[in-house]
């Protein structure tokens, strides 16, 4: 006898080892994704889908086999069976079709490799099953992709033989897989369990994600995540049941109360979910091309929001069942982030296009406003996440406290700031001459900034923005070549030293210099010392100057007095009086996060009172 298997003889074809495809042992995570791509892949499907089209995946119970007569009598009804569609094997990596008359000859070809007595046998019986309707052709597709997946790849430890068929003599069109557990390469037993690299879950997800390459909108999901809470019924009841007649399930398992506490705590973490995927689709929406109210992912948003509605009660979800027909869930969230993707490619690569202008660093920004929207769309790309994240103080040579002061109270970005109409004609007329003052100085290198792709306007611009992005950085310290980057950033930082010299001298009222320094004290790291808030340093400067000897000993005596007329605000009043104080009384912390809690703390019970008094002017109205 020559060196061909007997696999190779049965099936009467020699494998070459390159047409098996073996991808290396992946295993679930490299054909499906993370665990966490894999959970919202099925929690999209679940809001969007009936429940008749879950995957169903099983083993039969007593299926297994221990002798080569046993398994001969199984591939005999398996491959034999009224209403078998078709049948096919893969007895050494590769799908091809069976003669049910060797069922005998693979009988004795797989048991000479037995050994041992295992358990549950030597052999697994695998039932997969397609919803109601499927036509035979396309689950016959299905199936053998699914086979060659789950056990001919090698993906999940070994190659596992089969014989498979196909049969249609029930409402649902399901395949049969008996399976050879030793497996052919490696040796190693086939054991699906819920904790091995092969268990029902996967195979379920497999189902599912090999029937959407073939057009079918199966779903793979745990019964939690649809708010089932209670077990399944057990299948010898099942049986019974429909045997007996009866048209109403038998009653589900018994569950402890312990259990049952646990599983409605994990709906909550659904319940989450489902929320946060229901802001992804609607933010699909919104970036797509179909953003009206009856779009399919407007309709699937509001699904998701109703699905995460009915876990919080501990309630099973209702799916919209009217977006099945229209594909994908999954699918069409993906084909959204993309064609959000390459639009802001597009848009970013234009706003770099433009001449250098101050309307190109405020584009730039409504830029990273947009990214930092559009993130939780698309997390892993690297254009949104630099523009999303703002650049650190340490790290941005552009950042001067005054100046972004000034811009957030422009912009209202400011906590716990109000700005009247005073006060914004005061800061419009600061942000002008402080503009002025910048370009002066920019214009003294008005050479050196065109060379580096830049201007007078478009330097004013960066500087006096309220924060910048890692993008924008990053897009502004590309040069032509690595010296010309080195000199560039030796530029900025150059640039950065002088402000502060040319903002000397600049003449803020007393209103504006309380918002700035409530601004800075709150927008401060917490760790930073108080006399490192230049605000509010340059506030205790002006006290010691203006204030009567007599009333700067009261303060550092601990008597806010002399200061209600000149620091209105009560928190910024206390800030500047405890640096006031001798520097021997330790009795407050002069960290910045003791004072912004105090700052934080009265300005919502500011808010409270307010609240109240309108409220309690509604009534005498």
């Amino acid at each position: 006898m020559t060196s061909t298997s007997v696999e190779d003889l049965v099936l009467g074809h020699v494998l070459d080892g390159k047409r098996r495809g073996r991808s290396g042992g992946g295993g679930a995570e490299g054909r499906l994704g993370s665990p966490k791509e894999r959970r919202s892949r099925a929690l999209l499907r679940n809001a969007a889908a009936p429940r008749s089209w879950q995957s169903v995946v099983k083993r039969i119970v007593g299926g297994s086999t221990r002798t080569p007569q046993e398994l001969k009598r199984l591939l005999d009804y398996v491959a034999r069976e009224e209403g078998v569609q078709s049948t096919w094997c893969n007895l050494a990596g590769y799908d091809r079709d069976f003669d049910p008359e060797r069922t005998g000859r693979i009988a004795q070809s797989w048991s000479t490799t037995w050994n041992g007595a295992p358990k549950r046998g030597h052999t697994d019986h695998i039932i997969l099953s397609f919803p109601r309707g499927v036509d035979a052709e396309r689950a016959e597709a299905i199936a053998r992709d699914w086979g060659q997946a789950v056990f001919g790849s090698g993906e999940f430890g070994d190659v596992w033989r089969y014989v498979a068929a196909l049969h249609k003599d029930t409402d649902h069109t399901h395949a049969h897989f008996v399976v050879d557990k030793h497996g052919i390469e490696q040796g190693r037993f086939m054991s699906v369990c819920r904790h091995a690299a092969l268990n029902f879950d996967v195979m379920r997800e497999l189902h599912a994600e090999i029937s959407q390459v073939h057009g079918l909108n199966i779903v793979a999901s745990t019964r939690l995540s649809r708010g089932l809470i209670e077990n399944a019924p057990r299948e010898t009841e099942m049986r019974a049941a429909h045997a007996a007649g009866k048209t109403a399930p038998p009653p589900p398992p018994p569950m402890s109360d312990g259990e049952r506490t646990r599983r409605l705590n994990a709906l909550q973490g659904f319940a989450r979910d489902y929320d946060e995927l229901g802001q992804i689709a609607g933010l699909a929406s919104a970036s797509g091309a179909e953003p009206s109210a009856t779009s399919f992912l407007n309709r699937l948003a509001r699904a998701l929001g109703a699905s995460a509605s009915a876990l919080r009660q501990g309630v099973p979800q209702m799916p919209d069942a009217t977006l099945h027909a229209e594909g994908d869930a999954a699918a069409r969230i993906e084909a959204a982030r993309a064609e959000m993707i390459a639009s802001a490619t597009e848009a970013w690569e234009a706003i770099r296009a433009m001449e250098p202008s101050a309307e190109r660093v405020e584009l730039e920004r409504s830029f990273t406003d947009q990214a930092r929207a559009s993130l939780k769309l698309a997390p892993d790309n690297l254009l949104l996440a630099e523009h999303a994240r703002a650049a650190e103080r340490s790290d941005d040579p552009y950042y001067n406290p005054t100046l972004a002061s000034l811009a957030r109270l422009d912009h209202g970005f400011t906590e716990g700031v109000s700005v009247d109409e005073g006060l914004r004609a005061t800061l419009a007329h600061v942000r002008e001459e402080v503009g002025d003052r910048l370009s002066a100085l920019f214009s003294f290198r008005e050479d050196d900034l065109r060379s580096a792709g830049t201007s007078v306007e478009e330097m004013v611009a960066r500087f006096t923005l309220p924060e910048r992005s890692e993008g924008q950085l990053a897009a502004w310290r590309a040069q032509e070549s690595p010296e010309a980057q080195i000199l560039w950033r030796e530029a900025e930082r150059d640039f950065g030293r002088e402000i502060d010299a040319v903002l000397k001298g600049l003449d803020l009222a007393p209103a504006l210099s309380e918002a700035l320094a409530k601004d800075q004290l709150l927008s401060a790291e917490r760790h930073l010392r108080l006399s490192e808030v230049p605000a509010l340093e340059a506030i205790v400067d002006r006290m010691q100057e203006s204030l009567r000897p007599e009333d700067l000993e009261r303060v550092r005596s601990g008597d806010l007095g002399p200061l209600a007329e000149q620091v209105r605000d009560p928190a910024l009043r206390a800030a500047v009086a405890h640096e006031m104080k001798n520097e021997s009384d330790l009795g407050q912390s002069g960290t910045v996060g003791h004072w912004a809690d105090l700052a934080r703390s009265q300005s919502r019970a500011a808010e409270l009172g307010q609240r109240e008094r309108e409220r309690d002017h509604g009534h005498e109205l």
